[in-house]
């Protein structure tokens, strides 16, 4: 198991390098009310749920997007429910890619329409980017790549 490292520690090489990883492959977010999260993931995201699993364990709804990415949303039943706050250790924010300036706009205007408090969207050297959150507090984001500078002018 591994152990919690001393501020300024350093972990000790193995001698080899890591086996390589493939991407992400599921995010499972914890909910307060699984019922009006599923619905907010339906209703403004236009995810479709896979499947809602209710055996064994604590009610799940699942969604696929399109790159394969699954996204779980649990109702544990001992939720303390309370708000998400990035301030406190794990998740900071989950963004989702779009495929495009104009795609993030679209988004943009959609969120005005249906009501969702957002941030206008940023441009960054690195890439624009546009900022919710869903009905637990999680944030939430929508992010373009910036185009390369080909240095061609």
């Amino acid at each position: 198991m591994f152990r919690t490292l001393a501020p300024g520690a350093r972990l000790r090489s193995e001698g080899s390098a890591p086996p390589p990883l493939a991407g992400i492959a599921r995010v499972t977010l914890s909910v307060r009310d699984l019922d009006v999260s599923t619905r907010f993931y339906r209703s403004v995201l236009g995810l479709r749920p896979e499947y809602p699993v209710n055996g064994g364990g604590p009610p799940l709804t699942v969604f696929r997007l399109p790159d394969g990415l699954v996204i779980d949303l649990v109702q544990h039943p001992d939720n303390f429910k309370g708000r998400f706050d990035s301030r406190r250790c794990g998740l900071d924010r989950l963004t989702l890619a779009a495929a495009n300036l104009g795609v993030l706009e679209a988004w943009e205007d959609r969120f005005t329409r249906l009501d969702v408090e957002h941030s206008p969207v940023v441009h960054t050297e690195e890439g624009s980017t546009l900022v919710f959150q869903d009905p637990d507090g999680t944030e939430l984001a929508l992010f373009v790549p910036a185009d390369p500078d080909t240095g061609e002018d």
